[in-house]
């Protein structure tokens, strides 16, 4: 299964990229952040507690152009094709 991962902001100065297919064997966004933290590993500061061993709770991932919301983001299966953005919160003022 093949999925594609946009990457912005922090994602895309560490992976030196906008965007990249991705070929997955786990179908879950779980499975998708295995395989993204085996090639960048930085890239798991930005996301992932290591504290409650899960995603951070502040990171948004748009699947499709749709904002995922459920409570546990890492089982959230995934199909061959889709698209994949992990959004950083926004701040600024």
């Amino acid at each position: 299964m093949k999925v594609e991962i946009l990457y912005f902001a922090d994602f895309k100065d560490i992976t030196g990229k906008d965007r990249e297919f991705l070929e997955l064997k786990e179908n879950t966004i779980e499975g998708l952040t295995s395989k993204i933290f085996s090639k960048y590993n930085p890239i798991k500061n930005l996301i992932w507690d290591d504290e409650i061993k899960n995603l951070k709770g502040n990171i948004s991932i748009v699947i499709n152009d749709k904002l995922i919301t459920d409570k546990n983001k890492g089982i959230k299966k995934l199909i061959d094709g889709d698209k994949v953005a992990f959004l950083l919160p926004f701040a600024g003022g």
